[in-house]
């Protein structure tokens, strides 16, 4: 039985992993076990590291659930693979969550520039994402601040604060993953921090085609897609009902503008298919909605707000 649990996806952006196998054997802290998922057998040279084979990529959130499934620590830690930690990281992560297992935290994501990539984000009444402090200088932000959604990059809580909610949503194959499982856990009452203290430097190598015309189209057909999808499945039919007129418009709009202002028929394919999408998972969508109970709910969108963690459009 090991203290901490890290779990890797490996299906894409192989070549940033070394750095990442390298500096988890310099940490300190020693007990820890690495899960590596991926669809090809890996060689490690170290019994904490374990590989998980899986048949095809089925996305992250998806990965991430089968990672968990496999690991034995109290704690869990899910890192990208093109992340790098100090050797003092996993030893700092593990002294705060140990004292407060009823939390979910973001660690210190850094660019290899010196700047924050994000010290995790918010989003708006519409469920666009709004990305805190990213660019500043890396020690611009030295306090441990609430945040709706920890960056899926770096992110860490107890075993039981992720059975809690549930794992992760495996509707979402990119994107809003890690928004929605720190959505659920405000609602049950489950704190989200940015925590400064535990540094992880962010390499972010990009899991699309480098082809520009095929990355647009898959960005915007995921983020859309699972943008609409959570807000129809996490917020109360009261807060639907009175926002969703405007995500209509301001969907259906964007797209209009897509074709006859920015002259950009890929985005709006892109957006016309992720409504298609949608309309497939409605009754998916009111099986989840019915499966929630309301009395269950501590923290609604109404406290969120006032806690100025979910923001007008």
């Amino acid at each position: 039985m090991v203290s901490l649990s890290i779990i890797v996806v490996n299906v894409k952006g192989k070549d940033k992993f070394p750095k990442l196998y390298e500096s988890l054997l310099k940490s300190r802290f020693k007990d820890f076990e690495v899960i590596v998922i991926d669809i090809i057998d890996n060689g490690f040279n170290d019994i904490r590291f374990r590989n998980v084979k899986i048949e095809k990529d089925r996305g992250l959130a998806y990965c991430r659930n089968i990672g968990v499934k496999y690991s034995m620590g109290k704690f869990l830690l899910f890192l990208d693979n093109d992340t790098e930690i100090m050797p003092d990281t996993l030893e700092k992560f593990m002294s705060y969550i140990s004292e407060r297992p009823n939390e979910i935290v973001q660690l210190k994501l850094v660019r290899e520039d010196g700047t924050l990539d994000a010290t995790g984000g918010l989003i708006d009444n519409l469920a666009y994402p709004h990305e805190l402090n990213r660019g500043l200088s890396e020690n611009s932000v030295n306090e441990i601040i609430e945040v709706l959604y920890a960056k899926g990059a770096a992110i860490g809580m107890s075993r039981d604060v992720f059975n809690l909610v549930g794992g992760y949503d495996e509707e979402y194959f990119y994107g809003y993953d890690e928004t929605d499982l720190c959505f659920r856990a405000w609602k049950r009452g489950i704190r989200v921090v940015f925590y400064p203290f535990a540094k992880v430097i962010h390499h972010e190598h990009g899991s699309f085609s480098l082809d520009e015309k095929k990355r647009l189209y898959r960005l915007t057909y995921f983020l859309e897609s699972r943008r609409i999808y959570f807000f129809l499945k996490n917020f109360s039919s009261a807060y639907v009902i009175k926002n969703y007129p405007k995500l209509a418009i301001v969907f259906v709009g964007s797209i209009f503008l897509d074709i006859l202002k920015r002259k950009d028929p890929i985005a709006a394919k892109a957006k016309i298919k992720a409504s298609i999408w949608v309309l497939s998972r409605i009754p998916l969508l009111i099986k989840k909605r019915l499966s929630e109970r309301p009395s269950k709910v501590i923290y609604d969108e109404s406290y969120l707000i006032s806690k100025g963690l979910i923001k007008k459009h």
